[in-house]
């Protein structure tokens, strides 16, 4: 599994447009979701968001698989077995809705 920072590197002349895409087969992408939260009774729902992402990357014709795990607690890495499920994905968004 390669961690890639979302920051990058940027040169010095600031660059518009998206960043480059990893090169990869033709065809839709293994996707996974890690979210941090399970569960939010209030306020932004990271879950919910990763649904509509899924749902917005499925019409575009870019997902294929994808995995969603949760952690049981915010303040708590990762399990083994949780990034074990995310291992052979293409792709992986971490996050929280706050």
């Amino acid at each position: 599994m390669e961690i890639i920072d979302p920051r990058g590197r940027l040169p010095t002349a600031a660059r518009t447009g998206l960043a480059a895409r990893r090169p990869h087969e033709s065809g839709a992408l293994r996707l996974g979701f890690l979210v941090n939260e399970q569960s939010r009774n209030q306020g932004p729902d990271f879950f919910g968001y990763t649904l509509g992402l899924e749902r917005e990357l499925r019409a575009r014709g870019r997902a294929g698989e994808v995995v969603r795990v949760c952690k049981p607690l915010l303040s708590r890495p990762a399990e083994p077995a949780l990034l074990q499920a995310l291992r052979n994905m293409e792709g992986v968004v971490n996050g929280l809705g706050k």
